[in-house]
């Protein structure tokens, strides 16, 4: 066992003790293979140093983890390119959305397990493809025919491109927006229209949801303040995707919902914000807690995710593996957060 600082960590790296914040929370666990996605999450804090193993293991990457990591750099080269004066290079969007949308039409849980890790340099680029990775499974249950789909993924992965028309000094403000900065932060949407109607190779279809991703059920959203069904169904669609995932991100200004806590404020604003009947289909389709994330429990148990998606998995079954500051579990066993509601999910590790 060594001790080396967050510059001196590698890929392959193998943590020989617990990382635990100034704050008591876990970040990773002792036992754990470092890879690059997990050594941005650790930069993100302020650790001076870590112990590892002293051998490094060889890093295997398994196919969804590739394609994840090559659609956020095609988003972010997209996005700079189109911030920079330059155009959307279609192919290469295409061509990562419909790894994508294989890829969860093969198993959909992998692509719920990678989502939600974040940094805040590149907190756009990945909620573009986490809320495209929720669009597609959303859609998937609802039948949409290849075509739908294929248009639903492109439009949720540019769904913000109009941001890129946004003074960076509103985009990364570290603080919530003033009321006149909000005014400038709407225009988004249109900008994004504007920019996708003008790109050959891409639809009206994929333009509406940049514009109406912000449109509410019930009228009160923007830029149109459109309602109900006069509000595409693919821009419903990506309008819960989108705020589902913008709740579960750490931001400067806020710590993140926990994914049940993300679900209660959903429901809550169903009929309000949300097509009530789409909410039930996005509820039904994603795995809140998806099988085999680490997670902690209020009682300072930690343990792995056993169920699997839909309504069960916002109260899932939890096989405890490790306790926060307590005795070594020796025999890991089963909590069943349905059975016992005073227990509850305060981390994902």
């Amino acid at each position: 066992m060594k001790k080396v600082t967050v510059d001196e960590l590698k890929p392959g790296m193998k943590l020989a003790k617990d990382i635990i914040l100034s704050d008591g929370r876990f970040l990773l666990l002792k036992g754990f293979t470092l890879k690059e996605r997990y050594l941005e999450k650790i930069r993100m804090y302020d650790i001076p140093y870590i112990y590892v193993e002293n051998e490094i293991e060889k890093v295997e990457y398994f196919n969804e983890e590739i394609i994840y990591s090559e659609t956020l750099n095609t988003v972010k080269n997209v996005m700079k390119s189109v911030r920079d004066g330059g155009s959307i290079v279609v192919g290469s969007v295409k061509s990562a959305v419909s790894k994508i949308v294989q890829g969860i039409y093969k198993n959909d849980n992998v692509f719920m397990r990678l989502s939600g890790i974040r940094d805040f340099d590149n907190y756009t680029y990945l909620h573009s493809v986490d809320v495209c990775i929720y669009s597609i499974i959303a859609g998937k249950s609802l039948n949409l025919s290849p075509e739908m789909i294929n248009n639903l993924a492109l439009g949720a992965i540019l769904h913000d491109i109009g941001k890129c028309k946004i003074p960076l000094s509103i985009l990364n403000k570290p603080a919530k927006l003033s009321d006149s900065e909000f005014e400038i932060m709407k225009k988004h949407s249109e900008y994004g229209y504007d920019i996708i109607m003008k790109t050959p190779g891409l639809n009206g279809d994929i333009a509406k949801i940049a514009l109406n991703h912000h449109e509410h059920w019930n009228g009160d959203g923007y830029p149109k303040g459109l309602k109900e069904e006069e509000i595409d169904l693919l821009s419903r669609i990506v309008a819960i995707a989108d705020v589902y995932d913008a709740l579960t991100a750490d931001r400067v200004y806020r710590k993140r919902f926990m994914p049940h806590q993300a679900v209660e404020y959903l429901i809550s604003n169903s009929r309000a914000q949300f097509d009530p009947k789409i909410l039930n289909i996005f509820m039904e389709s994603i795995a809140v807690y998806p099988p085999d994330i680490i997670v902690m429990l209020s009682t300072g148990e930690i343990g792995k995710v056993v169920q699997s998606k839909g309504p069960p998995s916002i109260r899932p079954k939890i096989m405890v593996i490790a306790r926060k500051g307590g005795p070594p579990v020796i025999e890991p066993y089963e909590v069943d957060l349905a059975k016992n509601p005073q227990i509850s999910v305060v981390d994902i590790i």
